[in-house]
């Protein structure tokens, strides 16, 4: 009876210990007190400002963001790659519906051109940029910042016909995907760029408005990843940004309010 006492015994020892090691955490697994953010590159900046508010707020707790283009936040999405949350234009939002928790429209942006300070290339309207001696940046076509540039370019065309679209592209000197890079090329390797209005900056730049008839209007939102390893946290990151501190930040950085 003693002996079978203790066989008892040992088989309910390795069963706790069994159910010890099934609920601990798997290796890798996010620590609760860090959030994995997704942003798009353009809003680096707004949320730069909005991560220092939010690690003031959550004592240790650590935001870490990774600025990305718009296609590859996307695909980083649809592969489930470790993210607690996303900051990215709608249009990629709404092909992830099924991986990311409901979406919360945080801000808007339009297009402009950007120039060097001295405008070598005399930039005055969208017209300009098929002017021959241009040099201009843009997103690449699979990019955000590529196709509202892209977008921009078609709807001129309407008034200024297929050679306008013809000359601006053979005017392009580089594609990027990261907005910051089309940016960054003006008055190096570029003389203009198709960016966001909330790239805009007056000490670097002169910035040139592109008519309403042929600008477009982008729509950024957040969300929680439904893989997140901290929804809770990531869900308060969300809700300071889409609230209204987040919105004052975002407002000084040039993006329009969300409708």
């Amino acid at each position: 009876m003693r002996s079978n006492a203790l066989k008892i015994a040992a088989i309910g020892a390795v069963g706790a210990v069994a159910v010890f090691v099934s609920a601990a955490p798997k290796p890798g697994a996010a620590a609760s007190n860090e959030v994995i953010a997704l942003v798009a590159s353009n809003a680096k900046g707004a949320f730069t400002e909005i991560i220092k508010d939010f690690e003031s707020k959550h004592k240790g707790v650590t935001v870490k963001a990774k600025y990305l283009g718009g296609a590859t936040i996307g695909k980083m999405v649809d592969e489930q790659e470790p993210a607690d949350m996303v900051l990215v234009g709608s249009s990629i939002i709404d092909k992830d519906t099924q991986l990311l928790g409901t979406p919360i429209p945080v801000l808007r942006n339009r297009e402009v051109i950007l120039v060097p300070k001295n405008n070598p290339a005399n930039i005055k309207t969208i017209k300009d940029i098929a002017n021959p001696g241009v040099k201009l940046a843009m997103g690449t076509p699979g990019s955000a910042v590529g196709k509202l540039a892209s977008q921009v370019i078609q709807n001129a065309a309407a008034t200024y016909g297929f050679e306008f679209v013809a000359n601006a592209r053979k005017n392009i000197v580089l594609q990027a995907e990261k907005g910051s890079d089309v940016v960054g090329a003006v008055g190096g390797t570029a003389n203009a760029a198709v960016a966001f209005e909330s790239d805009k900056d007056d000490a670097k730049y002169v910035t040139i408005p592109i008519e309403d008839k042929f600008n477009v209007v982008s729509t950024y939102d957040v969300a929680v990843t439904k893989n997140s390893k901290n929804a809770a946290m990531a869900k308060d990151l969300v809700d300071l940004v889409a609230g209204p501190a987040g919105q004052a930040v975002l407002k000084k950085f040039n993006y329009m309010a969300p409708k």
